[in-house]
């Protein structure tokens, strides 16, 4: 009687679930999938970008990029267009040809826009999906869920370099620059970079091919080389990121050396300190549940 008292008090407090033992915790907590989770001290996961913590770090990461893909889609089932695509004109042009009334399939005027969209959709949807588990593996120490954002981060600039062996058979072939060129060398969102707003304007608006020779003119620059660095820099950047949440994901389970999850020791006596009061409180209970039994809880 007196047993299933003290267990009642510290299910009541939190420490057991109801109809558990101490010796049966780690395999609830394998049922339950938490097995991956660690508890490595925050001030030992090391900083990202000199500055913030790899906790934080990697949080932001995760929300910037869950954000960006949910605005994404949103935008998407409300405008029908995805973000980016050329205006009203373009689209009321002749040579303007995309979606189920274009019959050039694998002509430079049907695929014009095809490495576009497929950016676009595999971008919107992939950040939304693993930005989702990396923000959740960042607040609560779920370590697979870190790991498939990170190996998401590490892929993309595969997904790039692929594109960009794409877009530039597509130039050879046609001569011209597809929609991904355009919009990843020019349509920036900082006003007046790389190239003016006017400029921006006439290449959303008003232009439905952009034939390399004229659009070069046009804005002054290699737009193809403008891609090629950008496209490079961005897959770097990346590759950082993934490397960060990586590291993230290492630390929390296996700590800074892969033997476990690693503590400050300037921490040490107030963890043992917090023990014993924990200790002396949970004593303290069974007292009271010894000295009177029959309480009905």
């Amino acid at each position: 009687l007196k047993a299933r008292s003290v267990q009642r008090w510290r299910s009541r407090l939190g420490q057991l679930p109801p109809g558990c033992s101490d010796l049966d915790t780690a395999g609830r907590a394998t049922k339950l999938g938490l097995e991956g989770m660690g508890s490595t001290d925050e001030k030992m996961m090391g900083k990202s970008l000199f500055c913030l913590p790899r906790r934080l770090f990697v949080m932001l990461l995760a929300a910037i990029a869950l954000l960006h893909g949910v605005t994404g889609l949103v935008h998407t089932l409300l405008i029908k267009e995805l973000p980016g695509e050329q205006g009203a004109a373009a689209w009321q042009s002749n040579d303007h040809c995309v979606g189920h009334s274009c019959h050039d399939v694998l002509t430079c005027k049907g695929t014009r826009q095809a490495s576009f969209h497929t950016r676009e959709v595999l971008e919107l949807i992939g950040n939304t999906v693993f930005g989702y588990w990396g923000l959740l593996g960042a607040l609560h120490g779920y370590t697979k869920d870190l790991q498939w954002f990170s190996q998401y981060l590490f892929g993309f600039p595969l997904f790039l370099f692929l594109l960009f062996l794409w877009d530039g058979a597509y130039c050879v072939v046609c001569g011209e620059y597809p929609l991904n060129v355009i919009d990843e060398a020019l349509l920036w969102k900082l006003p007046n970079i790389p190239v003016k707003e006017a400029d921006k304007v006439g290449l959303t608006e008003a232009m439905v091919v952009y034939p390399v020779g004229f659009t070069n003119r046009l804005v002054g620059r290699n737009v193809f080389l403008l891609y090629t660095v950008w496209e490079a820099c961005w897959g770097f950047f990346l590759a950082y990121l993934a490397n960060q949440v990586r590291l993230h994901a290492q630390f929390t389970s296996s700590g800074l050396l892969g033997l476990g999850a690693t503590y400050d020791i300037g921490d040490w006596r107030e963890s043992v300190a917090l023990a014993r009061s924990r200790k002396v409180l949970a004593g303290g209970y069974q007292g009271m549940v010894s000295s009177d039994p029959v309480i009905v809880l």
